[in-house]
């Protein structure tokens, strides 16, 4: 916090804290308390068996909701948009398989800033030297002249992704209802053992019966819902 406190030429962090609690300051400085002490690691495709798991057992084998019109996810930790674009790959190419299939994302984050760099889906090099070499021809444009280096995500997946800034620790989520699959990974360490609950449960409303809800590789442990069956390492299904 010591960029806030030399913005707002304070002498301490101990004035910072006087500032917010004592002289009214926390709603004007809530947002950038947000954007510096938040978390945003991403990397396209990481904890790679998740994907293959939605590439292979979750479209590829068909478990769809009977009479659903349109596959749709959710990114709930969204950060710079490298975990919703690497889903909207494999949603891509399933519907270039299955040209009835339609789709679409929702990524959130509670950083505005992480949330503007998602939008822009303009990314370097080596961040996406993950993405297979296949997919990155298909739905990766390179860069020219002062753009050299950097790669942009195709309209194709753009126009099917969106973003929007969402807490989840508030109560009510802007999110809609009986979702196909939701990503909650890498967050919930972030929460004390009171809010991963409240957290899983209010997320886990979202989900419809049949649905999937994916945490981090270090999370799965934290999942104890009694609607949930573990299907693989750290995916779940919620059941009927």
């Amino acid at each position: 916090l010591s960029n806030r406190v030399h913005a707002l030429k304070l002498q301490s962090v101990q004035d910072y804290y006087r500032y917010l609690f004592n002289e009214g300051g926390l709603n004007s400085e809530m947002s950038h308390i947000e954007e510096t002490v938040t978390t945003n690691k991403t990397d396209f495709f990481r904890e790679i068996d998740h994907f293959h798991y939605l590439r292979d057992s979750i479209l590829g084998n068909g478990m769809r909701r009977p009479g659903t019109k349109k596959f749709k996810a959710w990114s709930a930790a969204a950060s710079t948009g490298a975990e919703s674009f690497s889903m909207a790959m494999l949603l891509a190419e399933h519907a270039l398989a299955y040209p009835g299939f339609d789709w679409a994302i929702l990524g959130t984050d509670i950083s505005g800033r992480v949330l503007e760099q998602a939008r822009r889906a303009i990314y370097s090099h080596n961040t996406i030297e993950p993405v297979p070499a296949a997919l990155r021809s298909r739905y990766l444009f390179e860069g020219q002249n002062e753009w050299q280096g950097k790669w942009r995500i195709s309209p194709s997946l753009r126009n099917r992704v969106q973003f929007r800034k969402l807490n989840l620790i508030k109560e009510d989520y802007d999110v809609d209802m009986n979702l196909d699959i939701i990503f909650l990974r890498n967050v919930l360490i972030y929460f004390d053992p009171t809010d991963q609950l409240t957290v899983l449960a209010r997320v886990g409303r979202h989900l419809a019966p049949g649905g999937h809800l994916f945490v981090g590789n270090s999370e799965s442990m934290i999942v104890r819902m009694p609607q949930f069956c573990q299907v693989a390492p750290a995916i779940y299904r919620k059941e009927p």
